[in-house]
């Protein structure tokens, strides 16, 4: 089996390695019966953090940076870039125990994967992220 890696085109003005998942927001909207996702990761030294969102998610991980090359362990891999932060995937292990589930119920889908200094965050969604460096305050329940 091959994985496919698909660099997104965000600049995270670092490493990867030196982000961060901060903290997950998940919100359900009755009106619409989607499930938002909201991702925010520090990034360094930066004073603000970075906000993804989902507009709607049907299913996501959080996993420890290890677990990921143990899973993909004689796999192989192409287009994976050493310390990048943001990508589209294709063929990977967790793709593939939904893949038949996603292309009957739910076609279009597509599994991004957010990698940092020590978590990895796969979403699998028919939506693009959303991208956006918000203001952190830790007290704060409702961030912008």
């Amino acid at each position: 089996m091959i994985i496919r890696y698909e660099p997104l085109e965000f600049n995270l003005g670092a490493e990867a390695t030196s982000a961060d998942l901060a903290r997950l927001e998940m919100a359900y909207h009755a009106n619409s019966g989607a499930k938002e996702l909201k991702a925010f990761f520090s990034v360094g030294r930066q004073d603000k953090h970075l906000r993804v969102i989902f507009p709607d998610v049907d299913i996501f991980r959080v996993i420890d940076d290890m677990h990921r090359p143990m899973e993909e362990h004689g796999l192989q891999k192409v287009g994976h870039v050493s310390n990048h932060f943001a990508y589209t995937v294709q063929g990977s292990p967790f793709w593939e125990a939904q893949r038949e589930t996603f292309k009957v119920l739910l076609p279009g889908s597509t599994h991004y994967l957010f990698v940092t200094g020590g978590d990895c965050l796969d979403v699998i969604t028919r939506e693009e992220p959303q991208f956006r460096w918000v203001d952190y305050d830790a007290n704060k329940v409702d961030l912008a």
